[in-house]
């Protein structure tokens, strides 16, 4: 039941960019193509981040995640979707050198993307570059993104990090990056809260299954989350159903 209260917004400001939802895909589910993608355009997704891409085509048995086939095959995308959808698109991107994200970010800075995400999550990326195990890795991708981009850069962080996040947030903040994509755990999210002083804008990604998810992601410090494996199992209508559960979850009028 709900009390018959007006709708709140569930959209959020990150960077200076408006979401009109705080949910969105996370790179690589529902994002593999080019009707997946449209898909996601049509959806209530809050923004439609690409499958995370490199400079050359890429294929590896042991890193299927990573199949792409280089990032000028998307460029052409995300001019339309920016024009079809009242929405950011966020390209995410990886590679093996900080020349190679510079590239990137500077591409897709071009064709349209609002954000530009550094993917150091993904296996390849995060066993190659190893931002995540030295800092001054961490340091020369964030230096040569924030220089190559016209728009903001993001950081998706990998499981593990071999310095502690302080450290990291040092780093970040150095290179003018305030946007992270985390872990929705404990180890995660609310550490890295509480390490950034606050100034850290934090996307929490994994283990939403459902409007009440979103709100406790909320409510320990995330100002959007990203969904995965929900969103693979009931297609691009979750995003609707996760904003009408929140409505709910905050007892106010569901249309």
């Amino acid at each position: 039941m709900t009390d018959g209260r007006t709708p709140s917004d569930l959209g959020t400001t990150i960077a200076g960019v408006r979401f009109p939802f705080c949910a969105m895909n996370a790179s690589g589910a529902w994002s593999s193509t080019a009707v997946e993608l449209r898909d996601l355009a049509r959806s209530a997704s809050g923004a439609i981040v690409l499958k995370t891409v490199t400079v050359h085509p890429f294929v590896h048995p042991s890193y299927r995640s990573l199949h792409n086939p280089g990032y000028d095959r998307y460029l052409p995308l995300v001019r339309e979707l920016a024009a079809m959808a009242e929405r950011p698109v966020i390209a995410s991107v990886g590679g093996a050198t900080a020349d190679e994200f510079a590239t990137l970010a500077h591409a897709f800075a071009e064709a349209g993307a609002a954000l530009v995400e550094a993917n150091l999550a993904d296996p390849y990326v995060a066993g190659s570059l190893a931002a995540g195990e030295d800092r001054e890795v961490l340091r020369a991708v964030l230096a040569r993104m924030t220089s190559a981009s016209a728009v903001p850069v993001s950081v998706k962080l990998p499981e593990r990090l071999a310095y502690p996040y302080p450290v990291l947030c040092d780093e970040l903040a150095a290179a003018g990056v305030r946007v992270v994509i985390t872990r929705n755990d404990f180890a995660g999210l609310e550490k890295l809260r509480l390490a950034g002083g606050g100034v850290l804008e934090l996307i929490a990604v994994g283990g939403v299954q459902s409007g009440y998810d979103v709100e406790r992601a909320l409510a320990k410090g995330a100002k959007a989350v990203q969904v995965g494996s929900a969103l693979m199992t009931d297609g691009p209508g979750i995003f609707a159903r996760l904003a009408r559960e929140m409505h709910l979850a905050r007892r106010e009028r569901v249309e």
